[in-house]
């Protein structure tokens, strides 16, 4: 039975003015941000628009020289600095970041293409971005978010969405038994609990769910709902207000991507290189340089090493994107999540085969912290260590719309230190320890969907049209990148007569300011 999944092309997102393409994204923020509630999460009131759209609307910069330490690199690859002697000048194609999607691109540019030249420039160490720097989840979140997604894109294309996010964690799977890495990951197929902390984000999570099954009923038994006391009874979980288990899995994101890059260094040694520590700093077209360069590589990627010239430019920076393409900014942006290693010491039974855990209460802004509370907690356990792996944003607005990962603010780790143990009814802390924190970069759009596909000249401000985009995957990148990869490389070939057919849908309307359509991709 094929699965289709759904990407958008990007070349009808930008018209009128730049402010304009703004409008949403302050919308959509200023959403999040005036949400009122009851319970123990009681501030309110919304963050003031122009700080908002400043920080939207910010260059995001090169991604920090000096990161703080992900847990999951404290033992670097062999290939964590890998790059060559001496920078590649002529390729075809030329990927900017080597985290998930960027894998996933160039793995199918190289398996499709039998001579393409492929070079990945990383501006820091190999796979030191967001994929390296997650909560270790293989989670989706559309069926949740299915009611929004009906309201904005129709029964039929919302379905497709929940298809594509589910199909892409079966992938994920399939990936890691691959290149055998289940064992080295430490990939867990398991379900997730999303436990609700207020009443009114149980009922709507019941109502999505409901009105999925309704208008998809091969869904139905995708999710099962879990009332307070199931919760807490069979799973130890305080404080909920409901529940449900989903499909799901965990893993080692960092040991998975570097493990599949080392695979295709071996099997591709002519055709593909890595090049960690070059940040791209300009891309320019062979319009604005002089006439010297060859027309057959018409894409000049500046670079701290020297220049490289490439035929095609693929941009996997996520929420990095606006630096190298300042049209972006405002549709897609980035923001700083905190993660941390904490452990139990044997408090608690060890269930990192069984569940993952996903915590959700109303997002909040408190005017007078200037905290932004994200609305989700983030949790899983390693089952060899027992060690649990959580995140969740509670810090000051600037600091989680952010691109700066070279800090974690003490604050928020505390925060976390303190609300973790109290949803496993350990109101005591003394025994748990915190084994390390560390912040990330995600990148967020305007309308909550991936940004996949052809960059049109209005949205990279130069001429040509062989620049392309993944990105913003909305913190959920585990249930995205790897076939939004794939199929942007496909879309790069023009391999579309057999595997990709396209139709008008009406995907992009909170992306312009006049509601235009744009186009679609159904990937079987």
């Amino acid at each position: 039975m094929s699965t289709s999944i759904y990407l958008l092309h990007t070349s009808s997102y930008f018209s009128k003015s730049k402010v304009g393409l703004f409008l949403s994204e302050l919308k959509n923020l200023s959403q999040v941000l005036d949400i009122r509630k009851t319970g123990p999460f009681t501030s309110s009131a919304m963050a003031p628009n122009d700080s908002v759209f400043s920080l939207v609307t910010a260059d995001p910069g090169l991604p920090r020289p000096n990161p703080t330490e992900s847990y999951w690199q404290h033992i670097p690859h062999a290939l964590a600095d890998v790059r060559s002697s001496k920078l590649p000048t002529d390729r075809d194609f030329a990927i900017i970041g080597s985290g998930i999607t960027g894998l996933s691109v160039a793995r199918s540019l190289l398996k499709r293409h039998p001579t393409a030249t492929v070079t990945v420039l990383e501006a820091r160490a190999l796979c030191s971005g967001a994929t390296g720097r997650n909560g270790g989840q293989m989670a989706a979140n559309a069926g949740e978010q299915y009611m929004n997604l009906v309201e904005t894109h129709g029964v039929e294309t919302a379905g497709k969405i929940v298809d594509f996010t589910f199909r892409n964690l079966d992938k994920m799977q399939e990936l890691i038994e691959e290149y055998d890495a289940v064992e080295l990951s430490e990939m867990q197929r398991l379900r997730k609990l999303r436990v609700f902390l207020t009443q009114g984000k149980f009922d709507d999570f019941k109502k999505s769910i409901a009105r999925l099954e309704v208008d998809h009923p091969s869904k139905k038994g995708l999710y099962t709902i879990l009332d307070a006391d199931a919760v807490l009874t069979e799973y130890g979980i305080h404080g909920a207000f409901g529940g449900a288990l989903l499909p799901a899995g965990t893993v080692w994101p960092y040991r998975l991507v570097t493990k599949v890059f080392e695979a295709l260094l071996e099997k591709y040694p002519g055709r593909l290189t890595i090049e960690t520590h070059t940040p791209v700093e300009s891309v320019e077209h062979i319009s604005t340089l002089a006439s010297s360069v060859t027309n057959i590589y018409p894409y000049t990627l500046r670079t701290s090493r020297g220049l490289l010239r490439a035929q095609s430019v693929v941009h996997c920076a996520n929420g990095y994107s606006g630096h190298l393409l300042p049209h972006l900014r405002g549709l897609v942006h980035p923001f700083k999540g905190t993660m941390t290693v904490q452990d139990p010491q044997n408090a608690l039974p060890n269930q990192g085969t069984a569940v993952s855990w996903g915590f959700h209460y109303p997002p909040f802004y408190d005017p007078e912290t200037q905290r932004l509370g994200y609305g989700l907690y983030y949790l899983g356990q390693s089952a060899k260590t027992g060690y649990f792996y959580f995140g969740g944003e509670n810090t000051r607005l600037e600091e989680s719309v952010s691109a700066d990962d070279s800090y974690v603010a003490d604050h928020s780790v505390e925060h976390l230190e303190i609300v973790l143990p109290r949803f496993f009814g350990k109101n005591d802390r003394s025994d748990w320890r915190l084994i390390s924190s560390w912040s990330g970069i995600m990148g967020y759009s305007s309308d909550g969907l991936p940004m996949v596909g052809r960059l049109s000249p209005k949205l990279t401000g130069r001429e040509g049209d062989g620049e392309w985009i993944a990105a913003a995957f909305n913190g959920y990148g585990m249930a995205n990148s790897l076939m939004s990869g794939d199929a942007l490389a496909l879309m790069i070939l023009g391999k579309d007569a057999k595997n990709i057919q396209e139709q008008k849908v009406g995907l992009a309307g909170n992306r312009t300011p006049d509601h235009s359509h744009a186009k679609g991709v159904l990937y079987h």
